[in-house]
């Protein structure tokens, strides 16, 4: 009887299993972080065999490879896959597009836009450096479009969609709204959300990549939305290059002010957990050398500020340099996300204009007078208590204290009571002269 009802129990939970619908929602840029998001919720969905798998999109754009992988994963699902360009005021640039393609079902909420593919250009000043740095560049470019071409031309051929817009995208940057990708068998259909979505995709046949199909009942379906785990939500958000710029520059304004100002510890802590999240961005984001090589030198100048009398002037060479390093940070033949200009203005101007305050009011406490011990003495004036003429000697009261003195000039006219000035020190004697 035991046996029956756990049998009885286990068919009704894989029933359950097969009967959902699973929900994945994607509003950032194709990153690592996404994208594994992405890849994780395709496998699950195949490994519970549930009915459908939806995406609602909103991006950028992203990352080259990761949308690759991604890509490769839809593919080969067994698991029917619907992409939603969601909500109204969306849009799926660039990755999005491949993404999109690459559904079973691609659907698109009025006033939405996809499209603009083509590869950012390589030089992220567009300044081309000479004719033959030109030539180079134009080289480069035309590889990438080409490849991006060929990738996202797969794509449509694979999914029965509209070819020749898809390559239009890529090599003219082409993008156009939910009514027009309608009409250009870019998409499906238009759906508000997904529950209308599912109803609208209830009945229709699915072509899988091995030449199956399957056609879909969804009337009895249960939505579950899957959420990304607390790794990868950090993942996704250290890997967007605005953040990977502003936590390297915190790190280096924290470290600079803990080198400055010993013993505070705070900047301190702050600065080495800012570089390591630093490094972590870096890891997962394409990376020029000039973009590094930029940043070291900028970090090499700041630090030589505490040794090189400079006035400022290292330190706001090396922000000068960390906000280059920034420019040229992220490699633009890979991803179409780099740091906004705005980013770089101003948290760079912020950081050199702080640089620049610490290394004065540094400057300016190293040329005022030393307030403490012995160096605080000179030049404090002092009451004479007792005075031998003879032996120019005698002591003085110095904040309460007596100290000995001898006067800096012989047959000085010094008499008790009178107020005279400490010049100098000379171990535990006072060296006076009149006030």
């Amino acid at each position: 009887m035991r046996t029956l009802i756990v049998l009885l129990l286990l068919s009704s939970i894989n029933l359950t299993a097969s009967d959902k619908i699973y929900l994945i929602k994607v509003k950032s840029s194709i990153n690592p972080g996404s994208g594994t998001f992405i890849i994780e919720s395709i496998k699950k969905a195949n490994t519970d065999k549930v009915k459908l798998l939806v995406i609602e999109l909103d991006t950028p754009g992203g990352l080259l490879e990761t949308t690759r992988m991604i890509v490769q994963e839809m593919l080969s699902s067994k698991t029917p896959l619907a992409v939603n360009i969601t909500p109204p005021g969306a849009r799926a640039g660039s990755a999005g597009v491949m993404i999109t393609m690459a559904s079973n079902i691609a659907v698109m909420a009025p006033s939405t836009n996809i499209g603009a593919a083509h590869p950012v250009g390589i030089s992220p000043t567009g300044i081309s450096g000479g004719k033959e740095k030109k030539e180079e560049t134009d080289v480069m470019m035309n590889k990438v479009v080409n490849d991006t071409s060929a990738f996202v031309e797969g794509i449509a051929k694979a999914r029965g969609r509209n070819i020749k817009w898809a390559i239009d995208s890529v090599k003219n940057s082409a993008s156009i709204t939910a009514d027009d990708a309608l009409k250009n068998n870019v998409i499906d259909f238009i759906a508000n959300d997904t529950q209308e979505l599912i109803k609208k995709a209830d009945g229709m046949s699915i072509n899988f990549i091995d030449g199956s199909t399957q056609k879909l009942t969804l009337n009895n379906a249960v939505v579950e939305e899957l959420k990304p785990s607390l790794k990868l939500r950090l993942l996704s958000y250290i890997a967007d290059p605005n953040l990977a710029y502003l936590l390297m520059m915190l790190a280096a304004l924290c470290i600079y002010l803990e080198l400055s100002h010993p013993g505070i510890i705070l900047p301190g802590v702050v600065g080495g957990i800012s570089a390591i999240l630093t490094l972590m961005s870096f890891q997962m984001l394409p990376i020029t050398s000039a973009g590094i090589a930029l940043v070291i030198v900028g970090l090499v100048l700041i630090g030589l500020e505490f040794f090189i009398t400079s006035h400022g002037v290292l330190g706001a060479g090396g922000t000068i340099a960390l906000v280059l390093g920034g420019v040229f940070l992220v490699d633009p033949s890979k991803t179409d996300i780099g740091v906004s200009m705005s980013m770089l203005f101003s948290v760079g101007i912020t950081f050199g204009v702080i640089v620049v305050a610490i290394a004065y009011f540094i400057l300016k406490v190293r040329r005022s007078p030393a307030q403490t011990g012995y160096e605080g003495m000179i030049g404090e004036k002092a009451k004479i208590v007792a005075y031998d003429k003879k032996k120019n000697e005698g002591r003085v009261m110095i904040h309460g204290e007596l100290w000995h003195f001898v006067t800096n000039k012989k047959d000085m006219d010094l008499n008790l009571d009178d107020m005279v000035i400490v010049k100098k020190l000379d171990g535990m004697t006072v060296i006076i002269d009149k006030e």
